[in-house]
């Protein structure tokens, strides 16, 4: 059994989709290459809709990549997270500065082909409130949501101090074998419950949280 974190996620119809279907987490996309970035406004509206339930909703969290202090800014005034995931090439010094700047947990993406792309885990020790193993993808292209899954054998040993997410590749299909290979606690999905690209699509939002919560 893992909780479920929906990235990508760009309306309030999406966001009521993942709150109801038992979401713990949901991913506001902060990337102009991605299908699923959110502009300012969309990116208030959904957030302004989502404050309206309280506590009683799926954790926030905004996805960046190599943000300058000013673009950051402007992403936490209007999004209002509950957590930043540096999905980029960002360093841990970086990161300490962000936490101090927005008092926010980090989420920090770790894009994994092989063993090797793992032995910076340690380097997050105390910094990063989770790790997110994703797919390393092709260089200059996005840095995550493609699709694509890695080895997740790779991950034996990871059950540490770190908390972590998985993600990469996931779909209805496979998050119980997923869950059952990694021991993951939290699941990260986007594009495999979606109809085309930056269209969440909540039947498949509904079955994907359900498999994930069996296990």
């Amino acid at each position: 059994m893992a909780d479920v974190k929906i990235c990508g996620i760009r309306t309030p119809a999406d966001f009521d989709t993942c709150r109801d279907a038992g979401a713990a987490f949901i991913g506001m996309v902060f990337y102009p290459k991605s299908p699923r970035h959110l502009d300012d406004l969309t990116a208030q509206t959904l957030a302004d809709h989502a404050d309206r339930y309280g506590d009683d909703a799926p954790l926030r969290v905004a996805l960046t990549v190599n943000m300058d202090d000013m673009q950051m800014d402007r992403v936490v005034a209007v999004a209002h997270p509950h957590l930043i995931q540096l999905h980029g090439d960002e360093t841990p010094e970086r990161a300490k500065a962000i936490i101090a700047r927005y008092r926010l947990p980090i989420i920090k993406a770790i894009r994994v082909a092989t063993a090797a792309d793992l032995d910076c885990c340690a380097d997050w020790n105390g910094i990063a409130e989770w790790l997110l193993f994703d797919a390393k993808g092709d260089p200059g292209g996005l840095p995550g949501g493609t699709g694509h899954s890695f080895d997740w054998r790779l991950l034996d040993g990871q059950a540490g101090s770190q908390k972590w997410m998985l993600a990469g590749g996931l779909d209805v299909d496979n998050v119980a074998r997923a869950i059952a290979t990694t021991g993951a606690k939290v699941i990260d999905i986007s594009s495999g419950v979606e109809s085309a690209p930056g269209q969440k699509d909540p039947e498949r939002i509904r079955a994907f949280v359900s498999a994930a919560q069996i296990g």
